[in-house]
């Protein structure tokens, strides 16, 4: 059964198409901003009011007396208030039976009811993190938004593919190389491969300002990876395998996964950007530069000549032969979506059944080969990498691949800075006066994940009933922390606001849920039928609204591909229920059969919404903290 909302916006579209007016016409209709008008309220008879010259109230009126003669589900009462608001009163008793039938069912089955998804398979990347050192925050938040983009899409009926795309052939992993063959740097005891490497590449950063021969090595390993059958090349594919494996283990700390492993040495051994480069250069849509700084490059001309520079990005292979990371984005883009002409090899990805990657030679092993060939690509990369992906797209085009092209989604976000009381927790000084410190990996100025996590579960432990649970609740609050902010805002990060058990925090929000299901466990179900009183108190009709609310918040989040959508509606959920928790008599204490079952009812209704906004979100719903 369709939201009370969605009822609403249906019936008042047939009371206008009564009327004649166009089906263009947008239909609003938004909670009442006073409760005495009502529970919903349309403005649409304002907005008709120009174009049927006609008094706004002489339209509400024509459109409530069409209202009322539908009998609109759930609906008791229409009226009109000045200067033309239509409202809808709600009969308590239908409405509510519905919304703790529809948690039932939620409860029971896992079953919402929502619109039908996009045809197709949505492919989703994420995380992408360098092979060369250990995950830090930022790519915490780039995964934890992947992950919950990809848990949104398939909760609401999408067909989806996750994809981390190892990029083990780039200049960072060949900084480590150098590093480690000319610096002498040995792991230490017990020293995590991840953290080593960490190390090695802050030092060898810091030896490039000071001897310039090193570039050269770095060049020279960078050659030899893409060439490939070498040495080079093996020790290199050895050191990136142990540094995935150990991202791999911290992200499943946060209840990451992937279902793809993308190599991009696979791209480069099984000609996947040889490929590329014909087509782009048959088409034309590459040029090779015969004159300036550029010359010997194989660019990308710009859109227009107001566009055109010598920008980088624009450059696809260098006059060295060797192509730049756009090269091969663009390849791996026109697989994605199957268009290639070619495929990897796949192969299962350790002892993990669930997970696979790609390889040059074929194994006998071999998963089905069911990837890539996706309608939609999104790619979660921040901000800075906007220019590059935007070279994608226009690859796409120039091909002729429009409608790929609309569906190439740069899912951009901002970066993770550091608050300066963080950075004082951390040991790193920064200058009086800053209100924030920019990571930096090659600096060393960076909150690696796994010591992230580490922290807030030392912060959550004395309060917690158990370790397990100290754990789980610390990484749904890291979680919760990286996602609650929109796409385009920078988080300034702090420990002692991501960690607070009160207010807009993970925290927060799984203690409601343990609280409702320790009332749960004290009040029994006794399995008669729930009747709904003849009165609602204001907070019990309050945290109906926002139980009902989640199937369109869940909507919403998966149209925007924005998670901070969904992390305001759980917040909103868990605040109204606090609200009835706090202004409504104890249900153990409830003599009153009908109002005690009820109550029951909606508590159960509210766990059963918030546990699956907490899961679709990567939070675990415990029932004890």
């Amino acid at each position: 059964m369709p939201d009370t909302r969605t009822l609403l916006i249906d019936a008042v579209r047939r009371a206008l198409d009564a009327i004649g007016v166009d089906a263009a016409f947008e239909v609003v209709v938004e909670r009442s901003a006073r409760p005495e008008f009502g529970d919903w309220s349309t403005p649409v008879a304002l907005g008709l009011a120009r174009i049927l010259h006609r008094a706004p109230a002489a339209i509400a009126a024509d459109l409530a007396a069409h209202l009322e003669a539908a009998q609109v589900p759930r609906v008791r009462a229409w009226t009109v208030t000045p200067p033309g608001y239509i409202n809808a009163h709600l009969d308590d008793a239908r409405w509510a039976a519905a919304v703790l039938a529809s948690a039932t069912v939620l409860e029971a089955s896992g079953t919402l009811d929502l619109e039908s998804a996009a045809a197709g398979k949505t492919l989703v990347e994420h995380t992408a993190t360098n092979p060369n050192k250990a995950a830090h925050i930022g790519h915490l938040r780039n995964a934890c938004i992947g992950d919950t983009v990809a848990r949104v899409l398939r909760r609401t009926g999408h067909v989806v593919e996750v994809n981390n795309y190892i990029d083990d052939t780039g200049v960072q992993v060949a900084d480590v190389v150098v590093g480690i063959r000319e610096l002498g740097i040995e792991q230490m005891p017990d020293e995590p491969f991840d953290q080593y490497c960490s190390r090695v590449y802050i030092a060898i950063s810091a030896r490039y300002e000071t001897d310039a021969a090193l570039l050269e090595r770095r060049r020279a390993v960078l050659r030899e990876v893409e060439e490939g059958g070498n040495a080079t090349a093996v020790f290199v594919k050895d050191l990136a395998r142990r540094i995935v494996n150990a991202h791999l283990v911290t992200m499943r700390r946060f209840d990451i996964a992937y279902d793809l492993l993308t190599w991009e040495s696979d791209i480069i051994g099984l000609g996947f950007w040889r490929q590329a480069f014909e087509l782009l250069r048959e088409s034309g849509a590459i040029v090779l530069a015969e004159s300036g700084k550029l010359a010997g490059c194989w660019v990308m001309p710009a859109e227009t000549a107001e566009d055109d520079s010598d920008d980088d990005t624009k450059v696809l292979v260098k006059s060295d032969g060797i192509a730049t990371y756009t090269a091969k984005d663009i390849a791996y883009q026109l697989w994605k979506f199957g268009l290639l002409g070619r495929d990897f090899n796949y192969v299962p990805w350790g002892d993990d059944p669930a997970l696979v990657t790609t390889a040059t030679v074929p194994r006998g092993d071999a998963p089905p080969a069911h990837f890539g060939h996706a309608q939609r690509v999104i790619n979660v990369i921040d901000a800075r990498q906007a220019y590059p992906q935007r070279v994608v797209q226009r690859a796409l085009r120039r091909l002729h691949h429009e409608r790929e092209a609309d569906n190439s989604i740069h899912l951009s976000y901002e970066v993770v800075a550091l608050t300066p009381a963080a950075a004082a927790e951390l040991g790193i000084e920064i200058e009086e006066g800053r209100d924030s410190v920019a990571l930096s990996g090659r600096r060393g100025i960076e909150v690696r994940a796994d010591d992230l996590l580490d922290r807030a579960i030392a912060r959550l432990s004395a309060n917690a009933r158990d370790a397990a649970t100290a754990t789980v609740v610390a990484a749904g609050a890291v979680r919760y922390y990286l996602l609650k902010f929109s796409l385009n805002q920078i988080i300034a990060f702090d420990f002692d606001d991501a960690l607070r058990v009160t207010g807009d925090t993970g925290v927060y929000l799984q203690y409601a849920h343990a609280r409702a299901a320790g009332i749960l466990r004290k009040v029994a179900d006794d399995a008669l039928p729930v009747d709904v009183p003849s009165a609602l108190h204001p907070a019990e009709r309050e945290l109906l609204h926002s139980v009902e609310a989640y199937a369109r918040a869940l909507t919403e989040t998966a149209h925007a591909l924005s998670p901070s959508l969904l992390t305001t509606y759980a917040f909103g959920l868990a605040a109204a229920f606090s609200d009835f928790y706090e202004h409504t008599p104890a249900i153990v204490r409830e003599e009153d059969p009908v109002i005690r079952r009820f109550r029951r009812g909606l508590v159960a209704a509210t766990r059963a919404t918030l546990a699956d906004a907490l899961h679709t979100l990567g939070m675990a719903a415990p029932d004890q903290v």
